[in-house]
């Protein structure tokens, strides 16, 4: 998808991201493996939201962590959701 959108020749910001951690990343250090793994995968500066995939497990890690990557501007939103 990252690849897409730098082909596409339109702005980083007429985009919308979104990603999300899955179940069994759930937890503080596999949740910034997980995002950092999306992160290099796509390309970007940053994401627009970053989301907990049904929160399970140790979802309170993985917030911590998404916080810690808000803060540090390479997400925008973050959310928990039972999707």
């Amino acid at each position: 998808m990252g690849a897409a959108i730098r082909k596409s020749g339109l702005p980083r910001e007429d985009f919308f991201v979104t990603s999300k951690a899955f179940i069994n990343e759930m937890g503080y250090e596999r949740t910034k493996e997980a995002f950092r793994q999306t992160f290099d995968n796509l390309g970007f500066d940053y994401l627009d939201l970053y989301l907990v995939h049904m929160p399970f497990g140790d979802y309170y890690g993985a917030w911590r962590a998404m916080e810690e990557l808000y803060k540090e501007g390479r997400i925008r939103a973050i959310l928990c959701a039972m999707i």
